[in-house]
């Protein structure tokens, strides 16, 4: 038995999540891309053969022309555990204006299509081959309740550093599944540490983002599958369905109230914070730790400087470089040498040039 979660772009062109966790609770396969439906159909064709259960995060049946579903409009009205969700409705008609399909109907088609035994239904307990819509925003107030909200998605009014240090606490709320019924396993060795996170671009942020999301609707089919979930909707107009554990099941969280950052700061970061009336915990770190750090704390200070072109930033940047010259045991004059010699031999860009083509010959 396989437990296959889909985070379904609605489009053809943009990427989506498929992760597939095995019985014993491990990933056996993670990646985020750009999937056809004949490629998504062929993937979970291979993994279910002795059973799969299909979680997506889309739209599965989207019978209302105009305003919302009703599963919909039933997740947002019920509380789980005691706080309301929100999540994007739709319509059939919005769905064709924008995009010219409802992608989860045509995946769904796809895979019963290929493997008649594929039901939709909202209920997989003792059943081999089900598909079925889940939220992972909603996975995550259900299983994580006292850490929630968890805003590790990238949105445009938020700052990048907050959502990166968002999307570490995520990960490392994902430990706390190995202590879960039922288990899972392996899965923080398929996700960036919190200073790879910090190293990362929008881009490459993204593609994390919709891994770990295909992840949780993953954990969530295995879940399902053992436990009693929350059904919001019918097998006919909709469904939603939904991991809640119950209040005596909750894992306290340490970081209640904690920011989570992982990552260098300047040596006076930990005193302005105490000043403030906040603790800090932080530990001294040398060697091959401490370049990594550097490393990890210069693609962040770049992308930061990228969104805002600030100048402050900039500096930011260059101190990070005289860090990691320190680090290296190479002066200041050492590296301007070196600059100069570059200079010398291959231009500067005073001139700037912008290479288009170079034709052979």
């Amino acid at each position: 038995m396989h437990y296959i979660g889909i985070d379904l772009a609605w489009t053809y062109t943009k990427e989506s999540g498929i992760c597939i966790i095995d019985d014993f609770g491990k990933i056996v396969y993670c990646e985020s891309k750009v999937f056809s439906d004949e490629v998504i159909v062929s993937i979970v064709e291979e993994y279910a053969q002795d059973g799969a259960i299909v979680a997506i995060d889309a739209p599965l049946i989207v019978n209302n022309e105009t305003g919302s579903r009703c599963c919909d409009g039933a997740l947002m009205r019920e509380k789980i555990h005691g706080r309301h969700l929100s999540l994007y409705t739709c319509s059939r008609s919005f769905m064709l204006k924008h995009y010219g399909i409802v992608r989860g109907e045509e995946v769904v088609r796809a895979i019963r299509n290929k493997m008649p035994a594929f039901s939709l239904n909202c209920d997989p307990c003792n059943k081999k081959h089900v598909i079925m819509e889940t939220f992972p925003t909603g996975i995550t107030l259900g299983l994580f309740p006292d850490a929630f909200p968890i805003k590790y998605k990238i949105k445009s009014k938020v700052e990048f550093g907050v959502t990166k240090s968002e999307m570490g606490r995520m990960v490392d709320l994902v430990r706390r599944l190995s202590d879960f019924n039922p288990p899972g396993h392996n899965a923080i060795d398929f996700f960036n540490d919190s200073l790879g996170i910090q190293a990362l671009s929008k881009k490459g942020f993204k593609n994390l983002e919709d891994k770990l999301d295909a992840f949780l609707c993953a954990y969530s089919a295995c879940w399902l599958a053992n436990n009693s979930g929350k059904v919001f909707g019918d097998d006919q107009d909709g469904f939603i369905v939904l991991p809640v554990i119950e209040k005596n099941e909750v894992h306290v969280s340490r970081s209640t109230g904690v920011t989570v950052y992982n990552k260098l700061v300047r040596d006076k970061i930990p005193e302005i914070i105490e000043q403030s009336g906040k603790q800090a915990i932080y530990k001294k770190v040398s060697g091959q730790e401490y370049l990594e750090s550097l490393n990890a704390k210069l693609g962040e200070e770049l992308q930061e400087y990228l969104d805002s072109q600030s100048i402050e930033e900039l500096a930011d940047l260059a101190e990070v470089v005289y860090a990691i010259l320190d680090d290296k045991n190479i002066s200041l004059q050492e590296f301007e040498l070196i600059r100069k010699q570059k200079v010398q031999e291959r231009g500067a860009f005073k001139e700037k040039l912008l290479l288009k083509e170079v034709i052979d010959g």
